[in-house]
């Protein structure tokens, strides 16, 4: 199903450099909002940015694929020294194709690494491209997101769920 994600952890910075070798896995695509930031907050946490740093060691490519504002997508990509897109239209793949054109690499040795199932898990389940849900930071800044959450939580619910770690 689109919806289900290959793969599902607590959290992004528990995708680590082994995780990905393990599945063959060379570059990431990273959501933004909820992901690695609250949505609600302007400063990330210690162990994600730590995170980025580890995926830099191990020489795994990160790339932010956001629906976000130009402005917060710009100020982490600077902060983190890594490239991005903001407002980004997932699910859609032209978003998705162009940023694996930016890291050179193809769908099958890519993952993407979000908290939302309509955008960034149907994007890349849409456009061949490992998977990864983590639970959200936050419940949504937006009133819309806070409601979309609650048709996730019932779909992830229902039927068969995806590998799971640490749940």
């Amino acid at each position: 199903m689109l919806l289900r994600p290959r793969l599902t952890v607590d959290a992004a910075y528990k995708v680590n450099p082994a995780l990905l070798e393990e599945h063959h896995i060379r570059a990431v695509l990273v959501d933004l909002d909820d992901t690695v930031l609250a949505s609600s907050e302007d400063d990330m946490k210690p162990v994600f940015r730590n995170w980025f740093l580890e995926l830099e060691a191990a020489d795994i490519p990160a790339f932010i694929l956001s629906n976000g504002s130009r402005e917060r997508v710009r100020k982490w990509t600077t902060i983190l020294g890594i490239d991005g897109f903001s407002l980004a239209g997932k699910p859609f793949f032209p978003a998705y194709r162009r940023a694996l054109w930016r890291l050179g690499s193809t769908p099958d040795e890519t993952a993407m690494i979000g908290d939302q199932l309509f955008t960034d898990i149907l994007g890349a389940n849409l456009v061949g491209v490992m998977s990864i849900r983590v639970q959200p930071l936050s419940p949504g800044k937006h009133l819309h997101t806070r409601l979309i959450r609650k048709v996730e939580n019932l779909i992830l619910r229902g039927g068969r769920s995806a590998r799971s770690l640490d749940r």
